[in-house]
Order: C-alpha cells, then sequence, then structure tokens
C-alpha cells in the first residue's frame, strides 16, 4: 500500500495509507497510544548519564622494568616495541613515555576501528619482540575504556591509615553487592613484606641479596607433588610452605653461605610488612583518608548509581566508628540533576511560548491538535533514540530543545492548509486528508533537506564528534517521529475536529479579532511591501549581499572570536605543585600543606570581606594528594616523590558571586613558593577534547636542541597576556651515577650484569614472590634497609660478592660518574619530541590568535634557527581536524540538499534560488553572535549547519505554491506576492515557534547554560533573518530567475 497517490486530485479522498488513518474512527488514536507507550518504555530504559558513550580508539602497551631511568627504557624497551608495532593497521598516530622504571606506548586507531581485533593485534606484534630486557615485566596490553564519575568519598580517620584498609575494602563490596558498577581506590597504597638485609651482614654471610633472595624463594613454596596410592586410598601430596605474614618469614630457617647450619632469616634481617614506595597518599583535614571513587560502566545509569550510593551513605554513616568519618565528594551526579532540571525549565519555557503562539495564530482546536504532537513527537522519538542505542544527557537534552520548534514545523504546514481549505467550504474529511496529501511531497522534501543538514554532523571524527554526535541523531530522529505524526496521526484528528467544531465561516470573536488582524496586516502591510520589494529585487539583493559581506568582515576582523570548545565555570579547583627531582619528600609535604593553609587563608579572606552571601566558606571540601599532580586539568596524572597536589570542591558557580580566576588569584597570593619548585598551577578542570589551549610539538633533533629551542618558545608565551601554566614535557630529572667496571672489577671476574644484579637488590629490591592476601596482592622484595639507600655515602664500601664467593668493596670494583638524567622521554611516531604546552585565560586572551600569530613569524624562524619540525597538537591540531570534517560535511550537506531540491522542483536552476538563503541566512547567526558577544564556537557551527536545514524548508513550500499558481496561469509578479501572501502565516508560525522554543534558553542567566547559547543564537538569529529572506529576497531571485529565464526563451 502506497502512502500517498498524486495521480487524483489532492483533495479526493483515497484508500491509501494517509487516506484510511484519516477517515478510520480509531487508528489515528491507536497509533497514538503506540507512540506515547513506546516512548514511556523507552524513557525508562534509557540511561541517564553526563555525556553520551562512545568507545575510544586507544590501546595502550606498558612495561615495567624496575630500576632502570627513562633513557633505558627509551632505549631498552620503547624502541624495539615501536619498531614492530608500526607496521600495524589503521593507527593513526603512536605516542610514547618513558620514565623510570616504566614505558607505556599509546596507539590512537582511526575512527570506528574495530578495537577487539586491534587489540588483539597489537597483543600479536608485542609478542614477536624477543629482545626486551630479561629482567623486565611481561607487557601489559589492554584497551581504554571510559567510566564516568558518579561521585566520590572520602573515608578519614583520626588514627592512622591502616586503620582505613580493612574498612575500605569491606565498603568497596557493599556498594558493589548493591549494584554499583565499579569502585576505584585513590590513597590506599599497595602493600610489601620488605626483607631488609643490611651491608654487614652480606659481607657477614659471603651472599649477595640475589644468592639470599633465592634461598628464601626456594624455602617459601607452595607446590602440588602430585597423587600417591591411587590403588588404594589415594592421597595428593603437596607442600604448604608458603609464608604470608612478617613472622611467617622471620621464623623461615635458610641456609648461611659460610655453613651448612640452618638460621632464621630474622637473626640476619628486619622483615616489615609496609607501603610501596612513591605510592599515593591523601590527607583530608590533615587526617589520613582513602578516596572511593564511584564510577558508572557505559551500560549503567548515573542517577540510579547515585540513588544506590546515597541509601547506602545513610545505612553506613550511623554505624561508622568514632574516629572514621565518611564524606561525599565531587558528585558529578548533582551537576546532571542540575542541568538536566536546567534544561527542562528552559524546555517548558519554550513550550509554553511556542503553544501559546500556535494558538494565537491558529484555530482553537487545529492549534490543540497540532501542540498535542509535539508530546507525540517527543516520545516517538525517544523510542526510537532507545532502538539505536541512545540515552539521555546534557547533549541529546539540549537536541531535544533545540527541537522544540522544529518538530511542529511539519504540523504546523499540515494543519494550515488543511483549516485553510475547510474555511473555504470543504468537508472534513477532505479538507484534513488533502492536507496532508498537498503538503506531503514539499514536507517529506523539506524534512530531508533538514536531515541532509544535520546528517555531515555525524561524520565529524575524534572526540569532538563524539560528544556531539547526539545533536544529529535526536534531530534526525525527531523529524522521522514527526513526519509520522503529522501525515498519520493528524490527519485523523484534524477530521474529527473539524466535524465537532462550527461551520467554516463561524468564529468566536477573540479568533475573529485576531484573523482580521493578521488580515489586515497581510493585505495592507505586507502585500505592499512585498511589491516593492520584487519592484526593487535590486537594492533588496544588493542590501543582503552587503549583510554578508558585513558579518563576515566581522569574522575576519576578530570582532567575532572563535573559542572552540569553552567550558562552563567548574566548582573543582587543582593545585598543582613540581619540585625538582631528587628533592625530599619530606620538602614536597610540608609545602603540599602550605598549600591547604594558603587555600584557607583565600577562603577567609573573601569572609571577611563578606563577599560569600548566606555561605559560611567557597570551600566545601579539600583533599591533598601527596606524590600526584596534574599540569592539564586532571585529564593525565604524574606520579613521584616531587609531587603533590590540592584538590578543591567550591560551591557551585551559580550559588557564589566569586569567580574562579579571582578565588585562583587570591590563593596564589598567599602562597610562599620555596626554592626548588620548578611548576606551580592552580587551575580548572577542563572537559571536551583532550589536550591543552597551546600545544606545540619539536621533533627532529637531539634533546638538547630539543630543550633550547623549547625554552625560547616557552619565553615567547611568557609575553602574552593570560597564558600561563607554561611547560614541556622533557623534564630534567634525578643526577645519575653512571658505573663501569674498574680493572681490578674484570680482574675478580666481575660483569656488567654481576654488578648491576647486586646493586639493584640493594636499592631499588629483588621482587621474590607474589601472594594474594584476602584483599589486596602483596609483593615480597629482599632490599638494602632504607637507612641506608637513602645515602649515598653507602656506595663507596658496599660489599659485592666476587663470583668466587669473596667480598669486594663497590669503590673498588666500578667506577661512577655523575651524569643530569631526563624524567621523562617522550616518542611521536617512533621520533623523539618535546611538547610545549600553555593554558589561556579566555577572558584575557585566544588561543586561536595567539597560534595564528606565533605561525607567521616566530615559529617558521624558530625551525630555521634550531633545523627542527615543528606541528601543532592538543585542541589546535583537533580543531583543525574538526574544521577538515566540517568543510567535507557541508560539501556533502549542499550536494545532498541541491538533489533533493532539483528532485521536487524537477528543475536544475530553482534549487539555486533556495540555496542561496542558506549563506544569507547564517549571516543573520553571525551577526547575533556579535549583537550579544559570544564568541563562535564548535556548537555556533552546529548551529550553522542546523539552520541550513531549517532555513530552506519555508523557502521550499513558497516555491512549490509560487510554480502552483503559475501552473493556474497566473503572471509572475502577481504569482509571486500571492505566494508570499498564502504562505505568510506557514512562514512567521515556523519560525516564531523555533525561535520561541529556544527563547528561555537564550536568555538563561545560569553560568552552566553559557556553553549551550552559542547554538541558539546560530539558530534563533539566523532563523528570525531567514524568515525576513524567505518572504522577500528569495521572492526577488525567482523574479530574476523568470526574467533570465524569459530572456533566454525569447532567443
Amino acid at each position: 500500500m502506497s502512502i500517498v497517490n498524486h495521480e487524483q486530485n489532492p483533495g479526493d479522498h483515497r484508500s491509501d495509507l494517509i487516506g484510511r488513518f484519516a477517515q478510520h474512527k480509531v487508528a489515528a488514536n491507536l497509533l497514538m497510544l503506540i507512540m506515547l507507550l513506546a516512548g514511556a518504555v523507552s524513557l525508562i530504559k534509557l540511561n541517564t548519564q553526563f555525556l553520551p558513550n562512545f568507545e575510544p580508539d586507544y590501546v595502550i602497551v606498558r612495561v615495567t622494568w624496575p630500576g632502570a631511568s627513562a633513557e633505558d627504557v627509551a632505549k631498552s624497551i620503547v624502541t624495539p616495541l615501536e619498531q614492530q608495532l608500526r607496521n600495524l593497521d589503521y593507527v593513526k598516530e603512536m605516542r610514547s613515555t618513558s620514565y623510570q622504571s616504566a614505558g607505556v606506548i599509546v596507539l590512537e586507531y582511526d575512527e570506528g576501528s574495530d578495537m577487539g581485533l586491534a587489540l588483539d593485534q597489537v597483543k600479536e606484534y608485542v609478542d614477536l619482540v624477543r629482545n626486551l630486557p630479561s629482567d623486565s615485566e611481561t607487557p601489559e596490553v589492554s584497551k581504554v575504556s571510559l567510566n564516568e564519575d558518579v561521585a566520590t568519598i572520602i573515608l578519614s580517620s583520626d588514627g592512622t591509615l591502616e586503620e582505613l584498609r580493612p574498612l575500605a575494602y569491606q565498603y568497596e563490596r557493599e556498594l558493589l553487592d548493591r549494584g554499583v558498577a565499579k569502585v576505584e581506590f585513590i590513597g590506599l597504597p599497595s602493600q610489601e613484606i620488605a626483607i631488609q638485609v643490611d651491608s654487614k651482614q652480606i659481607s657477614a654471610l659471603k651472599m649477595s641479596l640475589p644468592q639470599l633472595g633465592q634461598q628464601i624463594l626456594n624455602a617459601s613454596q607452595d607446590i602440588p607433588a602430585g597423587t600417591s596410592g591411587k590403588s588404594e586410598a589415594a592421597k595428593e601430596l603437596r607442600s604448604i610452605e608458603q609464608r604470608r605474614s612478617e613472622s611467617g618469614f622471620e621464623q623461615l630457617a635458610i641456609l648461611s653461605g659460610s655453613s651448612a647450619e640452618p638460621i632464621k632469616l630474622e637473626d640476619i634481617a628486619v622483615v616489615q610488612q609496609r607501603n610501596k614506595d612513591n605510592q599515593i597518599e591523601v590527607f583530608y583535614q590533615n587526617r589520613p583518608a582513602v578516596l572511593l571513587r564511584v564510577l558508572r560502566t557505559q551500560s549503567s545509569d548515573t542517577l540510579k548509581a547515585a540513588e544506590t550510593l546515597n541509601n547506602w551513605l545513610a545505612d553506613t554513616k550511623p554505624l561508622l566508628p568514632q574516629t572514621v568519618q565518611l564524606h561525599a565528594y565531587n558528585e558529578a551526579y548533582v551537576l546532571i540533576e542540575d542541568r538536566i532540571n536546567l534544561l527542562i525549565k528552559n524546555g517548558l519555557g519554550g513550550l509554553i511560548l511556542v503553544v501559546s503562539i500556535l494558538f494565537i495564530f491558529l484555530n482553537g482546536r487545529v492549534a490543540f491538535w497540532v501542540a498535542v504532537g509535539i508530546p507525540i513527537s517527543f516520545m516517538g522519538t525517544l523510542a526510537i533514540l532507545y532502538l539505536v542505542g541512545g540515552s539521555i544527557n546534557m547533549v541529546s537534552m539540549f537536541a531535544l530543545i533545540m527541537a522544540l520548534g522544529i518538530i511542529v514545523d511539519d504540523a504546523i504546514v499540515v494543519g494550515e492548509d488543511a483549516l485553510t481549505h475547510y474555511s473555504k467550504g470543504e468537508n472534513p474529511l477532505r479538507a484534513a486528508e488533502g492536507g496532508a496529501r498537498r503538503m506531503f511531497v514539499p514536507v517529506l522534501s523539506s524534512s530531508l533537506t533538514t536531515v541532509s543538514a544535520f546528517l555531515p554532523l555525524m561524520l565529524i571524527s575524534g572526540i569532538i564528534g563524539n560528544i556531539l554526535f547526539d545533536i544529529p541523531l535526536v534531530i534526525i530522529c525527531v523529524i522521522i517521529a514527526s513526519v509520522i505524526e503529522c501525515f498519520l496521526v493528524l490527519p485523523g484528528h484534524l477530521n474529527h475536529s473539524f466535524k465537532r467544531s462550527f461551520k467554516a465561516n463561524a468564529a468566536g470573536s477573540y479568533r475573529e479579532k485576531i484573523d482580521q488582524g493578521f488580515n489586515r496586516f497581510r493585505d495592507n502591510f505586507f502585500r505592499p511591501l512585498s511589491e516593492k520589494s520584487i519592484e526593487n529585487r535590486g537594492v533588496i539583493l544588493c542590501l543582503s549581499v552587503a549583510i554578508l559581506a558585513v558579518s563576515i568582515t566581522l569574522i575576519a576582523s576578530g570582532r567575532v572570536k572563535s573559542d572552540f570548545f569553552p567550558q562552563p565555570e567548574s566548582h573543582i579547583l587543582l593545585g598543582n605543585v613540581k619540585f625538582a627531582s631528587g628533592t625530599p619528600p619530606e620538602k614536597v609535604r610540608e609545602f603540599g600543606l602550605h598549600m591547604e593553609q594558603a587555600l584557607q587563608q583565600a577562603d577567609a579572606k573573601f569572609a571577611k570581606e563578606q563577599r560569600m552571601g548566606d555561605a559560611d566558606s567557597l570551600v566545601v571540601h579539600s583533599v591533598l594528594r601527596i606524590n600526584q599532580a596534574s599540569f592539564d586539568g586532571g585529564q593525565n596524572y604524574s606520579t613521584g616523590e616531587q609531587y603533590a597536589s590540592v584538590h578543591v570542591e567550591l560551591l557551585t558557580p551559580d550559588a557564589r558571586d566569586i569567580r574562579n580566576p579571582e578565588f585562583i588569584e587570591a590563593w596564589n597570593d598567599f602562597i610562599d613558593q620555596p626554592d626548588g619548585v620548578e611548576q606551580l598551577s592552580i587551575s580548572s578542570p577542563r572537559g571536551g577534547p583532550p589536550g591543552k589551549d597551546v600545544d606545540i610539538f619539536l621533533t627532529g633533533q637531539a634533546t638538547s636542541v630539543l630543550k633550547q629551542a623549547g625554552e625560547d618558545l616557552a619565553t615567547k608565551l611568557k609575553t602574552y597576556v593570560g597564558v600561563r601554566d607554561i611547560q614541556d614535557d622533557l623534564p630534567f630529572g634525578k643526577n645519575q651515577f653512571i658505573y663501569s667496571l674498574t680493572p681490578l672489577g674484570e680482574a675478580l671476574g666481575f660483569t656488567v650484569s654481576d654488578v648491576g644484579r647486586q646493586l639493584r637488590a640493594a636499592f631499588d629490591g629483588q621482587l621474590l614472590q607474589v601472594f594474594y592476601d584476602e584483599n589486596e596482592e602483596i609483593e615480597v622484595r629482599i632490599i638494602l634497609p632504607d637507612e641506608e639507600r637513602n645515602y649515598s655515602r653507602i656506595l663507596d664500601n658496599f660489599p659485592l660478592v666476587t663470583p668466587s664467593g669473596d667480598i669486594a668493596q663497590l669503590s673498588n670494583v666500578v667506577t661512577l660518574t655523575h651524569r643530569k638524567g631526563l624524567e621523562l622521554v617522550r616518542h611521536t611516531e617512533g621520533k623523539l619530541g618535546l611538547h610545549v604546552t600553555a593554558s589561556v585565560n579566555p577572558d584575557l586572551n585566544n588561543a586561536n590568535q595567539i597560534i595564528a600569530e606565533l605561525q607567521e613569524e616566530f615559529l617558521p624562524n624558530l625551525s630555521i634557527e634550531y633545523g627542527i619540525k615543528i606541528d601543532l597538537k592538543g585542541r589546535a591540531e583537533e580543531q583543525a581536524q574538526t574544521g577538515k570534517d566540517m568543510m567535507l560535511g557541508a560539501a556533502i550537506g549542499f550536494t545532498l540538499i541541491y538533489i533533493i531540491l532539483a528532485w521536487v522542483f524537477g528543475s536544475y536552476s530553482w534549487p539555486v534560488a533556495v540555496l542561496l538563503a542558506i549563506p544569507l541566512g547564517i549571516s543573520g547567526a553571525i551577526l547575533g553572535h556579535w549583537l550579544l558577544g559570544i564568541d563562535l564556537t564548535m556548537l555556533s557551527w552546529f548551529g550553522f549547519f542546523g539552520l541550513s536545514g531549517i532555513v530552506i524548508n519555508d523557502a521550499i513550500i513558497l516555491v512549490t505554491f509560487y510554480r502552483e499558481l503559475r501552473e493556474q496561469g497566473q503572471p509572475a509578479k502577481q504569482a509571486i506576492v500571492d505566494a508570499s501572501c498564502l504562505r505568510l502565516r506557514a512562514v512567521m508560525l515556523t519560525s516564531l515557534t523555533t525561535v520561541a522554543g529556544l527563547l528561555p534558553l537564550l536568555f538563561e542567566t545560569s553560568l552552566q547554560a553559557q556553553f549551550l547559547i552559542p547554538m541558539a543564537v546560530s539558530i534563533s538569529f539566523g532563523l528570525a533573518y531567514a524568515t525576513i529572506l524567505i518572504l522577500f529576497v528569495i521572492p526577488a531571485l525567482i523574479s530574476l530567475i523568470e526574467e533570465f529565464k524569459d530572456k533566454r526563451a525569447a532567443k
């Protein structure tokens, strides 16, 4: 059965799909009920989360080599792996970082790659590398997965950290049992059993630490030995000598090197179960703490997880020991609730405006059924969204609000046409069915053009494309649901409504006054103005082109600036410090505490100035982390003894008048920076695409040359206002002792390998075994005592065991030389490189302008001076790639729209008149940004795409009506004016409802809505200006095309 048959008069009743639904008594209501039920079920099942789900296209290879320097890791581990992995297919970029004791290789794949297959292929290629150091650990290959934060729980104690360890594991089990998807610990150090043998015992026993370690390993084993007596009563043979405690290892009997008499381990060593070195420590209000980070997986719901968490907190807090406290911190789900409520509030406001406009311009019954189409279409949209795997998130919610006006456009066109014919005396069925039939091609083509405008946005790659993918997805779902509603549900409702209404010539006084007022406006003001615009079409066209030129000039001159991905102000601040490598840990810890004190002083300053309103403090929580810091807004963390950070949760931005930059400045003022600080940064976390505002990658030369070039670039960046947190990622590390054998050492039979094994066991520890102790893995290591390892003077007299079993001092066996090492070594595509990064305060400067200015002269000169290659990375790289994708998308969109218009009009020239409305309409959007002082953002460009589809919908219907009037024999000028007048109500209605749907968001004062406003500005201002274009410029273009055709025909 066809949907519509065009061979008969559109007003005649037929038995196709539209005719059957229009005539049937209950079909429209049943379909409406199905759509409502499907939407309700989908609403229950759709996940609620902050951002859409997407799978990162990354595979990570990590290799641990205990005790190795960054240079050794890069040379012996990372480089061989890179040489093998560079042969992989579909790898977009390969990056690596080598640091002390480990190396990490990140493989970024082309978007859309099969990551399961990619993971298997990487494992296969890694297994082919056979020349890794023998004492390095097995490479770990994993696929990156994204887990969204729900909240973080602070578990703190007045006592020691060890009191919190069993509680932390208990609470993790309880949360998981209640349905929480994932819990991660921060600040719960891994443990080890350290068997500490001092140098005197090594000399006395004449056994090196590796030899002692082998003795311990031989004695501490659980060994299954098979089964005996199978023909009788079978019994298993096994030893259970594995030690799992301090006392167990202390009582372990081993053989000394000088006699066969066994001795206990406690007689020659100190056995201690303790935290491993360089672990993250957390403090809350100067008390030890553990953070329980509650996460959701892609298949779980954030708000349901939050409800589970809050119920657990309510049940657990009354049962806490007196010395233990639980606090909810960084509750991300609250942001989701706040933003959903914000969008719902704006959506309801827009809905009220849309419905009010419908009742003003349309007959009450028609307006009612058109308005009913909004929830029906929304529910249909949710059903389609669920079927395609969508979710309720910030992006999809905004897209639904943006669709408020769009969703009724089709119903307005069909309803207005049906009402017009019913008012002329047609019977209800013929008017309702005929309206759907007459508008079928124009509405379907306008829907297809809108889909064509939004569809290319799905082609945008990278993080940005993944985050904003839901906007075109939701809009396309809305259009599908809207088309179903306006052709299958609305005609049946209009038919029954017309039957129950008064006769066509009967109207209430209120309705009559509105209609008379509109008719007077149309006939006495609009019609003469339309006629004059056609008579002066040259002026009209030149004026529109001039406005387009002005809008382009506003961008070119920088009056309308571009900010790729602006962020709403965060309620989280991160204070981070990095000391020079080798700084005593006590000094780092002391400065971390000082940073917290400075934070409290800054908070007290604003309290003293009475600028907090009703709040007692701007700071809700502050957490000190030792051995960890982040200098890119929390996207990546560095760990080590030289790092410390303070994580601060402030009141939400809308609950305070003091903005983050002012608070950060006050916090900085109270910090006294000591010697040895290499970097101090206070910033807010940033969402969106990864990377800094400025990220410039230098490669092609040796480390020293890259370092000098990076310092020159950093000096240049310091000259720009608003640029902060300037750093390079090739920092110098600790001082190094480089050892080489002396002639005596060689004569004693030593090799570099022998010396290295004994030194590594002494100063880094030799891993003997790993066992699982109820909640966690515990490593067993043999090592020198801390009081010897922590001082360099032990080196000269450190005893080495010769191959013959004698003792020789280290100073006699090796020669030690000094050298400055590197903390990190980074490669991109296998090449040594250096990133110089910086953040830009958007209130003081613009990152795009800074990069553009550097590219003009400074960077080319820097490249020539040092012989290096320079590339843009980070957000600039993402922006460039997104720009290319959008240009491709624009070309695809224009082509699809032209094809649809050419099909509708049956002409190659008529689509040009409609397509010219797109750039002219975009000029209105640019002017809107300029008038409101808003930067062009990524969402602004998304708005341009959406505007392109929306703006031509009315133009299609206008041109369709004009061609019909011409076919009826009207002269060109009269047909143009009559078509404009006939479509005036529908054009104004569709434009007003779309703008009204976005109007509350456009004037939203909440700081959290500022990210979304640019798209609303693009569509609302662009559409408002485009309405004038459709009513005046498009008719002028039609007149020009007709005159051109007549002249060509005359020739």
